[in-house]
């Protein structure tokens, strides 16, 4: 037999027993990819530098390389995975931020809007809420686009509000008071949850006794069952009271 071929047999003999430990199914740990790769080189460049002894050194120190391979290669994946999970928190929380900055572009261009409006039309603003035949109650839409205005005139500050009840001609006279004084308060309640103060929104009621349609005229009765809200700006504090 050769020598080259005394040395390859002694290299695998001497290979299989460093690397049976490692690879036993018994429960223990087996040798990862980068361990298994090490001891092989290791074995023949080991082998052939030294002969057995130098291929049982050499599959030792493969080994150690292999491992050492194998846990730097973990560590990278778990810093790619934590990077990962960095970059999808920032997204999470850069997509956050733009939207806060459109909802407050949107309260800023809705107060921007109203302060040159009233600048045009002077020291007072005036609108109105319609109600149906008979009822003191708001549709949910209504409600919702009033709460909406009453939050934009929290940011004004200084204002005084006022909000006057309205009944048509049909009905008596006691109970279209009483209905027109329930509409002006319905109104009132949404202006207050929106943020506005007790002492800004003043109610009042007219009954009938501004109504304007005949009874043959539902266009009109309809316009006439309502309730105006007046919004004085810059007012002094207690104006429409003592008016009232």
């Amino acid at each position: 037999m050769t020598t080259a071929r005394t040395l390859i047999i002694t290299t695998l003999v001497l290979g299989g027993l460093a690397a049976t430990p490692v690879l036993a199914d018994d429960g223990s740990p087996r040798a990862s990819k980068q361990e298994t790769i090490g001891i092989g080189s290791g074995l023949v460049v080991g082998a052939l530098a030294a002969g057995p002894v130098g291929a049982i050194v050499g599959a030792a120190t493969g080994a150690l390389l292999g491992d050492r391979m194998h846990r730097d290669q973990a560590t990278m994946a778990g810093l790619e995975s934590s990077l990962a999970e960095s970059r999808t928190r920032e997204s999470r929380l850069d997509a956050r931020v733009a939207a806060l900055s459109d909802e407050l572009g949107v309260r800023e261009r809705m107060l921007r809007d109203l302060e040159q409006t009233t600048a045009r039309i002077g020291e007072s603003v005036q609108f109105s809420v319609p109600f149906r035949t008979s009822e003191a109650s708001l549709q949910p839409e209504v409600v919702d686009r009033l709460a909406r205005l009453g939050r934009v005139l929290v940011e004004l500050g200084d204002i005084e509000i006022e909000v006057a009840g309205h009944a048509d001609i049909r009905g008596e006279e006691r109970v279209n008071l009483a209905l027109s004084a329930a509409r002006a308060e319905t109104v009132r309640a949404v202006l207050l949850d929106a943020g506005l103060a007790g002492d800004q929104v003043h109610a009042v009621a007219h009954g009938a006794s501004r109504a304007q349609a005949d009874v043959d005229d539902p266009d009109g009765l309809a316009f006439d069952r309502r309730v105006d809200v007046r919004v004085l700006l810059g007012s002094e504090p207690g104006r429409l009271a003592r008016r009232d």
